[in-house]
């Protein structure tokens, strides 16, 4: 035993004097924090005002069209006087022109840009507002029918609640599908990086020899424990700092600067309820009503729970795929074609991602609870169903099994290991 804790005591040294592991542990949580800030920060930033020159040969649309988001738009008499202006002044980023037809209703519609500012904001904009007033001017000249009428009745909205039928408790369907989708993301990315970390530091000794003096004076078993046991406490360590210090760092950014995280909910709020068609739309759509609705879904979510049995089924599915990749690394002769059956030896976990869809359609049904109980898929199967909530026995059994396998897939690395190292 103390042969595999000294083993186990160097591979976890050894990782914590690399630069690359501090650097990569303190650059991860700013990288998220500034993926979480770019979005406010660009969302709060000052509009630039920008003219779009119409000519509307139609007369439906010159004088209808609305300032909105910095947009200004100026009618033209004609088409060559709004390319002369377009050249002349700067602020001109487009010219909309609507050419007449034979028919009444206008069919389509052109926007020249300039070549270094393709108009994506002002092309949404005013497909928006066209569509609205073509469709106005339609219900009135035709079907003599007002358009604050058409928008009442197309705006009735009803929203459809699940509830469990024991508790009368609200379900949150939605909420929880997104939640386990994203863990089982996160455990196949976690599984996949710590995983060919095994793979990479046995590929090292094999290629420095030092795998054979180690084989030399300490059992195979040991050796594997060792090995497994400590680019495992080295992946906690780093997971548990990851999550630590990206908290602290978005906490502190919206600390730094509270106003602009106040504007961009506000300018966010203000987009969603003006995209409505009627306060009727707005009362169960707007920004605040999804919030609170996330908000209740992660509550009815028992997150200290989750992250432990996340925690807990990491390891469990680390230490059997990472034995499997250590056995793997010790038979190969070079690392050209290690990517290949690194993808080969995970290839449960990606086809339980593939399964994904039709697990959360039912999260307690038969394909769930095989991808949760069979020992290769479990760390992403039971990822899907713990939002949902997962039988006790279920979830024990489905550990016991991995963890048995992992005996046993350790007992066969270490074989594997000494045949191919030891000469």
């Amino acid at each position: 035993m103390s042969k595999t804790l000294l083993i186990l005591h160097r591979e976890v040294a050894l990782r914590l004097r690399r630069p690359a592991f501090w650097v990569v542990t303190l650059m991860v949580p700013l990288l998220l924090a500034a993926l979480y800030a770019l979005p406010v920060v660009a969302a709060s930033r000052a509009e630039e005002e920008a003219t779009v020159l119409v000519v509307d040969e139609t007369g439906l649309f010159e004088h209808s069209l609305r300032p909105a988001d910095g947009v200004d738009f100026r009618a033209m008499p004609s088409l060559d006087y709004a390319r002369r202006q377009m050249e002349s002044d700067r602020s001109v980023a487009a010219i909309l022109f609507v050419p007449m037809r034979e028919t009444t209703i206008p069919r389509d519609a052109f926007l020249y840009h300039r070549s270094s500012r393709p108009p994506l904001k002002l092309q949404s904009l005013i497909d928006s507002q066209m569509q609205t007033l073509l469709r106005n001017a339609i219900l009135e000249d035709v079907y003599q029918v007002e358009p604050s009428v058409y928008h009442s009745v197309e705006s009735t909205y009803i929203k459809l609640r699940t509830r469990d039928a024991a508790t009368g408790r609200e379900s949150f369907a939605a909420v929880k599908s997104a939640v386990a989708t994203v863990l089982a993301v996160l455990m196949v990315l976690a599984l996949i990086v710590f995983g060919v970390q095994v793979m990479r530091a046995v590929q090292e000794e094999k290629s420095t020899r030092v795998a054979e003096v180690m084989a030399a004076t300490v059992r195979p078993t040991q050796l594997m424990v060792g090995k497994v046991g400590g680019v495992a406490l080295t992946a906690v360590l780093q997971l548990t700092l990851w999550a630590l210090l990206t908290t602290l760092a978005v906490r502190g950014i919206q600390a730094s600067a509270p106003e602009l995280f106040a504007q961009a909910r506000e300018q966010q709020q203000a987009r969603t309820l003006a995209s409505k068609g009627s306060d009727a739309t707005a009362q169960y759509n707007t920004t605040v009503t999804l919030v609170d609705e996330t908000v209740q879904g992660l509550t009815a979510i028992r997150l200290p729970l989750v992250a432990g049995v996340f925690l807990l089924f990491f390891l469990l599915g680390y230490l059997l795929y990472g034995a499997l990749l250590a056995a793997l690394a010790a038979r190969l002769d070079g690392d050209a074609d290690a990517l290949q059956w690194v993808l080969l030896v995970m290839s449960p976990l990606l086809a339980a991602m593939m399964l994904t869809p039709l697990a959360l359609q039912a999260p307690a049904g038969g394909l769930a609870a095989w991808l949760s109980l069979v020992p290769f898929s479990a760390p992403v199967g039971v990822m899907l169903r713990l939002p949902f909530g997962i039988a006790t026995w279920q979830l024990l059994l489905s550990a016991l099994l991995l963890l048995l396998l992992f005996a046993a897939a350790a007992w066969w690395a270490a074989r594997v290991y000494r045949r191919h190292l030891v000469r």
